[in-house]
């Protein structure tokens, strides 16, 4: 019997606020947040890998598994702050393939901004 491949999910994410000053730190809050959320099993289930991270642009491109999605959303929302100054982490898109979140990625920025600027 042959063995299934994992499903995958891409997540775009914007970072508004205190960024974090690498892709290492990038990842060491979102584990950190996946174990204050969900302990270690529950960090332990959610495999993600940092794909891409601009820091100058505040947009990072995530991966994790289709069944791990909700616990990696939830963790992202609960990044408040980084090194005491205050962050919100936005999920901006989700894919199923890394091609077609990097093709819409720029109209879903687009979008962003013009909300942004709306707003003020």
């Amino acid at each position: 019997m042959p063995i299934r491949r994992s499903r995958r999910r891409y997540l775009a994410i914007y970072i508004e606020g205190a960024r974090p000053s690498g892709q290492d730190e990038l990842e060491e809050l979102i584990y950190s947040s996946l174990l204050r959320l969900f302990g270690e099993i529950g960090a332990s289930k959610a495999f993600f890998k940092i794909i891409s991270y601009d820091e100058g642009g505040g947009v990072a491109i995530i991966r994790c598994g289709h069944e791990c999605l909700g616990l990696i959303r939830a963790a992202l929302t609960a990044i408040t702050d980084i090194r005491g100054r205050p962050t919100a982490l936005h999920v901006i898109d989700v894919s199923g393939t890394s091609k077609a979140l990097r093709e819409r990625l720029p109209s879903r920025l687009a979008d962003l901004r013009f909300i942004r600027d709306e707003g003020s």
